[in-house]
């Protein structure tokens, strides 16, 4: 059996994988290790020979960590002798202080380190020290405690990757944010790709709100959850400190109170901060209860209890990841506020390069990270000239790649484009590689937020970016809005939505809104103008719209027309004096004629969309009302008709005089049973 690979584990894994396995001693240890009460000395005798236990060749002290063990891996450090059981890595390279920084046991990390204090900065075969598990696992207290027993925040993976970006890449924009804020030398810094933070950020779309899907119960109650302040904050020890003498003198009688409040009834379970959301639910039971009461004439304190039990029970299981979701989002604002400080981002306009990748095997690397070879131009400050908060003339400089700034408003995220603008203003005068700015990329990709936010910040951003015009094409930011998207597939516009036109229209008069008045009617190079071209570019848009709408509209009508002549003839009929004083044949005449009304409507409407000469300018107005007035009468009239025919069934099944109140909600349960099971059903399953 291999037993060491410790020695080869910054080789990249050139050598053979282990195949030898032996399987009855794996299964003797595995059955040991998850005994309630574990014999420490049988376990390490079975490893006399060799401590790898498995396939990747842990060691039996990183096998007992992952197996959630820490209890045991704590008895077995202070067991262990011998240093190099302590110290032997697995396949990967990793020690078994990799595997406690990964799960996050502090216990077992501080027994190690008290041993072995060197195990902070052995490296595994991605060059990765146990501090880089704890960032790439978003474990605050794990990384700090690593920091504070001399290991090395400044340490670098093989692939060029700080701390920063390892907290990133884990989706763990606190912890980011507190290494953000203390190693602040971090921001600028850059990966073998030449990826910097913020680069990195916009590969991460969980990071964002309006990246992130949620249903709609899903978004109501992230809405109701309420903002954590102080979420992110920074690992200053000195401010810690203060803080705890501060509180010392009322600390216990807090703890009392807080501990005696929380202690009844079901708030216990939800956050401090949550107490406003609370009696809010506690307020809506409240009136419930008493309408209740007033309706079922039972105890309103009872059935105030019960509501408020129920509302609290369904609303709580999925309000918790919900709020570890909105503190993420808001913790990622915040680090994109911290980054992107004007002289950080004057840094990410210049050009990237890439970091040397390969560690030299030296003290100094492994203690300090890899160095960068990288141009000093990254580590020189800038000049107070470039730090000027507007340029007036576009001449800015040009990256070599997008900015992060124009990458956002490529993808969509009109969070982190807002918060940089908000931040750092003079970062919308950058240029791309192609010469273009974050409007006209806005623009060209159909980002309506983002848009919204430059036009709403045009008083402090320049002018030349809503006037300026491409001198290659000398298309203005008007014409780039009258072309689709082009991040929409080809099938898609070839069979648009019936509404398409018309959304592009809008589209088209907002982007009009905010270029100047000269701009207007100017021509490109082809000599048309924006308003030419977009017709140009709609003509086929505009005959599958046509289409479609008169195929809805003749659908519909032929729909309505046997819908209403059918149930015509299937009412009942009687010259019974008593039938017209019963409440269900007066409710069956009502909800009829109001049914006919609608469906006239509707058919009106329907007829007038098919015989419309769908102009282009009529999307914008005539037939979008057109359209979405007969779609809500003809939903109306539907409506109204089956609930007609609902009470001509019963008059057939129960007859005018055996009809009675009670047959009635019966009648109705019967009917409603199953729709409702099935919207209940799919709203419990998310699919709404």
């Amino acid at each position: 059996m291999t037993s060491h690979v410790a020695d080869g584990a910054g080789d990249g894994g050139s050598e053979e994988p282990p195949h030898v396995l032996d399987v009855a001693r794996f299964r003797r240890l595995n059955s040991l290790i998850h005994r309630e009460n574990v014999d420490v000395d049988e376990l390490l005798h079975l490893v006399e020979q060799d401590y790898h236990v498995n396939l990747m060749l842990d060691p039996l002290l990183s096998f007992v960590i992952a197996c959630k063990k820490p209890k045991l891996a704590c008895r077995l450090i202070d067991k262990i002798s011998s240093n190099d059981m302590l110290t032997a890595s697995n396949y990967d390279g990793d020690t078994a202080l990799h595997v406690a920084a990964a799960m996050g046991y502090k216990a077992v990390a501080s027994e190690l380190i008290r041993r072995v204090p060197d195990l902070v900065h052995v490296r595994n075969r991605k060059q990765e020290i146990p501090l880089h598990k704890a960032a790439l696992y978003g474990l605050q207290d794990m990384f700090w405690l690593l920091v504070s027993k001399e290991s090395s925040p400044d340490a670098r993976r093989e692939d060029g990757a700080t701390m920063l970006h390892c907290a990133i890449m884990g989706n763990a924009p606190e912890l980011a944010l507190q290494i953000a804020r203390s190693y602040p030398g971090q921001i600028t810094k850059v990966d073998q790709h030449g990826v910097t933070s913020l680069d990195l950020m916009l590969t991460i779309p969980e990071l964002f709100r309006s990246q992130t899907p949620l249903d709609f119960y899903e978004s109501f109650l992230y809405v109701m959850v309420p903002s954590e302040e102080g979420c992110g904050k920074t690992n200053d020890k000195d401010a810690e400190e203060e803080a705890r003498s501060s509180n010392d003198i009322v600390s216990d009688a807090r703890r009392d109170y807080e501990s005696l409040e929380r202690s009844r009834g079901i708030r216990s379970r939800f956050p401090p901060h949550y107490d406003t959301l609370l009696d809010l639910l506690e307020l809506i039971c409240i009136l419930a209860g008493w309408i209740v009461f007033h309706l079922l004439k039972h105890s309103r304190w009872s059935l105030f209890h019960i509501l408020k039990q129920y509302l609290i029970l369904t609303v709580y299981p999925p309000m918790k990841p919900l709020n570890e979701l909105k503190r993420r989002h808001q913790a990622a604002l915040q680090l994109i506020e911290c980054c992107a400080q004007p002289i950080n981002f004057d840094l990410f306009g210049l050009i990237h390069k890439p970091v040397g990748v390969r560690p030299n095997n030296n003290e100094e690397n492994r203690l300090g990270g890899i160095v960068d070879s990288a141009s000093p131009s990254h580590e020189t400050p800038v000049s107070p000239e470039s730090e000027r908060v507007t340029r007036e003339t576009p001449v800015s400089r040009k990256s070599e790649t997008a900015t992060p700034l124009i990458k956002a408003a490529e993808i969509g995220l009109h969070e982190f484009v807002g918060k940089i603008l908000q931040v750092c203003p003079q970062s919308a005068t950058y240029l791309d590689a192609k010469g273009r700015n974050v409007l006209q990329v806005a623009v060209m990709y159909r980002r309506k937020e983002i848009v919204k936010i430059i036009r709403n910040m045009r008083t402090i951003l320049p002018s030349w970016l809503f006037s300026r015009i491409d001198p290659e094409t000398g298309n203005t930011i008007l014409h780039l809005a009258s072309d689709g998207s082009p991040d929409v597939a080809k099938e898609e516009q070839d069979a648009p939505d019936a509404m398409q036109l018309h959304y592009d229209l809008v589209w088209f008069e907002m982007v009009q809104s905010i270029i100047p008045k000269e701009l207007v009617h100017s021509r490109n190079t082809k000599g048309k103008t924006a308003r030419e071209l977009f017709t140009s570019n709609h003509k086929q848009m505009r005959k599958s719209c046509k289409k479609q709408l008169v195929g809805i509209a003749k659908t519909c009508t032929s729909a309505v027309a046997a819908v209403v002549f059918a149930m015509s003839s299937s009412f009942s009929h009687t010259d019974d004096p008593k039938t017209g004083d019963s409440r269900m044949f007066k409710a069956l005449s009502y909800t009829y004629v109001i049914g006919l009304s609608f469906a006239a409507t509707s058919l009106f409407l329907l007829l007038s969309l098919v015989k419309s000469s769908y102009k282009e300018q009529e999307f914008r107005h005539a037939i979008p009302a057109m359209f979405n007035l007969a779609a809500f009468t003809y939903n109306l009239a539907l409506g109204a008709l089956l609930l007609a025919f609902t009470f001509n069934t019963f008059l057939q099944v129960y007859g005018v005089e055996g009809a009675n109140e009670k047959q009635a909600i019966t009648f109705m349960l019967e009917i409603i049973v199953w729709p409702v099971f099935t919207c209940l059903l799919l709203f419990f399953l998310r699919s709404i």
